[in-house]
């Protein structure tokens, strides 16, 4: 049978472990997973090339195949994810400054110039290429909706742990009375 300091332990852990739970849920339901991008090579040799791909009326087009070609004759290729975002990385060093990059999806073909500080080995070099219309701005009413949601949870959560508190306290002075008698 399990003593009153181990039932005690026991309900401690089980509130810190919830409480990780949920400030982990809502930290990455906020901030997302970032996707990294990965080199096994130095910082001033990774020049990064990324955009957007979208239809007509600024709607990300998921699953598109962008092609890109460098000069040097190294091509690569790349799908977009759901938000219709790409990003490649090309191993370039300084006297690539000044390259141009052929970046293509379906038939419209854009041109870029490799840009960079040959001085500054560590800032990321990377240049932004979109395809399509701008995109479609999310209605206010989207993220009032989230804030009110997210309130409601907050409050729920609060109440629910008083009315717990409150039921402890009651259950003692139960016990504490029955002890007297």
């Amino acid at each position: 049978m399990a003593s009153y300091l181990d039932i005690k332990i026991r309900d401690l852990w089980a509130g810190i472990l919830t409480n990780i739970f949920i400030f982990a849920f809502f930290f990455f339901s906020l901030f997302g997973f970032s996707e990294s991008v990965l080199a096994t090579h130095e910082a001033d040799h990774r020049y990064l090339v990324s955009g957007y791909v979208r239809d007509g009326v600024g709607v990300a087009i998921e699953d598109a195949t962008v092609h890109l070609e460098h000069k040097g004759g190294e091509k690569k290729k790349v799908n977009t994810n759901g938000s219709g975002y790409y990003e490649i990385l090309f191993h370039l060093h300084n006297d690539n400054l000044g390259d141009e990059i052929i970046v293509r999806y379906k038939d419209v073909e854009k041109k870029i110039k490799v840009f960079f500080d040959t001085e500054d080995a560590v800032s990321t070099r990377s240049d932004a290429v979109d395809f399509g219309a701008d995109a479609k701005e999310t209605e206010d009413w989207v993220y009032l909706t989230s804030v009110s949601f997210f309130l409601v949870f907050v409050a729920f959560y609060i109440a629910v742990k008083k009315m717990k508190k409150k039921k402890k306290a009651i259950t003692r002075k139960e016990k504490r009375s029955r002890k007297q008698k």
